[in-house]
């Protein structure tokens, strides 16, 4: 069996591994990256990069605790408040260039609000404006462009195509290394002083949807996030967290891929309706990243879920504002980019098209009558600008009323989930009884902080401010002898 040796093995090679190899090397470690893929980058590259700053960081903190709903130890919120704050510094040290993101630049719906996703809570005001990183591709890429530089400027070996199957203990030791399968040979990778686990969620496996999510999802994500990390820490007796907790948007499905594709209108002329012909939500005041609360109401008599999949049913004013799917970041972005008026699409009979709604009614299997009578309710509110049922605002209220009508299927997506090891705030995988295993750490959305109500921005963060924190950490272990 082929050996390898370094003081930290970070186990994925995306922007929480990244920055642990980063904060490693520079504290006097030899560090060692293993990726599954043959590439790095994972949901950091694909993702839109931004990071959150803060105004006041003790408001902030009391903000962030009110979002997890006691669900995450508040030594933990702070740690992350008070490390994710030098993100920007720590970037521009690796040669960044940021920017604070412009409030429109993503103007459409679902939202991504660029302040505070629950404005309501005590101390959303002390969170500041969203910064990027610059450069000349678009959202994450840039961000991935400077730490993957980063880990090359330090000659941190990377091994690529190398899954990690197992991570090794011994007593009274720790955690001693891993062990990786490459092609038809395993390797096995000593750690003199830690292992970070950094490898991602579970956004492409099903089973542990249905397991902890109670429903299945698609994924605009990195198709390596299939659980590992899960699995490697809980054979060592890991507690798992927030594993209910996903960031999840609408996305379309369409025959020619295996992925979403992510749902965005550039016009409020629109509606979403469920399988009865009934709208179910305020379709233009609910972030982003916080789908799978509307989506997932199930019919208790039944056990139906009518909002999977649910229809976004809107005109030609609209056809004509710009493209409904979104294509510059998440897997798709490599492999397809939607048409700027829609029109490949509906060739393509991914949108469908009527000049009546009966007959569109008709070609996605909703009830026509229904379907008519949501849309002059729907009308009514417009002229009166006023929308009783679900309380959406007066300056999205615009008629849909100019055939053709279109109506695509749409579907709760994963952006990432959230789940996994529980670790505290030096990034130590906790026991079942609330013991740190020894020598193993964790980063990035891999028992990530955030619970359900996800506010937008803080994963990016996260896996900056925790990758440090336990590339540090590790490094700072003595060493096996």
């Amino acid at each position: 069996m082929p050996k390898h040796e370094a003081d930290v093995v970070i186990v994925g090679y995306g922007g929480a591994g990244a920055a642990a190899a980063i904060a490693a090397a520079d504290a006097g470690a030899k560090v060692i990256i293993l990726e599954k893929h043959p590439e790095g980058g994972g949901n950091t590259k694909y993702s839109g990069g931004s990071i959150r700053t803060y105004l006041d960081q003790e408001k902030a903190a009391d903000f962030f605790d009110a979002v997890c709903e006691g669900t995450t130890e508040r030594d933990v919120i702070e740690t992350f408040v008070k490390e994710s704050a030098r993100n920007p510094d720590w970037l521009a040290g690796l040669g960044a260039e940021t920017s604070t993101r412009p409030a429109l630049e993503d103007e459409g719906f679902p939202p991504r609000l660029p302040g505070a996703a629950f404005p309501h809570l005590p101390g959303s005001d002390a969170v500041g404006p969203r910064v990027r990183v610059k450069g000349e591709g678009k959202g994450g890429r840039n961000l991935w462009a400077v730490l993957s530089r980063g880990v090359e400027a330090r000659r941190i070996p990377v091994l690529y195509s190398a899954p990690v199957t197992q991570v090794l203990f011994e007593k009274p030791s720790g955690v001693t290394g891993v062990i990786a399968a490459m092609g038809d040979k395993e390797v096995r990778v000593r750690a003199r002083r830690g292992v970070v686990l950094s490898c991602g969620g579970y956004e492409y496996a099903p089973a542990m949807h249905l397991n902890y999510l109670g429903q299945n999802f698609f994924s605009l994500g990195h198709p390596g996030n299939t659980g590992d990390g899960v699995r490697l820490a809980a054979e060592l007796g890991a507690d798992l967290w927030h594993m209910n907790a996903v960031a999840a948007t609408f996305g379309y499905k369409v025959p020619d891929f295996g992925f979403a594709i992510r749902h965005r209108m550039r016009h409020a002329g629109f509606l979403y309706v469920d399988q009865d012909g009934k709208r179910f939500m305020d379709e233009t005041g609910v972030d982003g990243h916080a789908m799978w609360a509307p989506s997932s109401y199930i019919d208790m008599k039944t056990l139906r879920r009518p909002r999977i999949p649910s229809y976004v049913i809107f005109d030609e004013n609209a056809r004509g504002c710009g493209a409904v799917g979104r294509t510059d970041s998440g897997i798709v972005s490599d492999i397809y980019q939607w048409s700027s008026d829609n029109l490949v699409e509906i060739r393509k009979g991914w949108i469908k098209s009527a000049e009546r709604l009966a007959e569109l009614a008709r070609q996605i299997d909703i009830p026509a009558d229904t379907l008519q009578a949501t849309m002059l309710q729907y009308q009514n509110a417009c002229e009166q600008q006023n929308d009783a049922e679900f309380g959406r605002s007066p300056a999205t209220l615009c008629p849909i009323a100019t055939p053709p009508f279109y109506a695509i299927a749409i579907w709760p997506s994963i952006i990432n989930t959230q789940g996994g090891p529980k670790r505290n705030a030096r990034a130590q995988v906790l026991d079942v009884r609330g013991r740190p295993i020894k020598r193993l750490y964790s980063a990035g959305e891999l028992g990530s902080l955030w619970n359900r109500n996800y506010p937008g921005g803080g994963n990016v963060s996260e896996a900056l401010a925790f990758g440090r924190i336990a590339g540090r950490n590790a490094a700072l272990e003595p060493p096996i002898a």
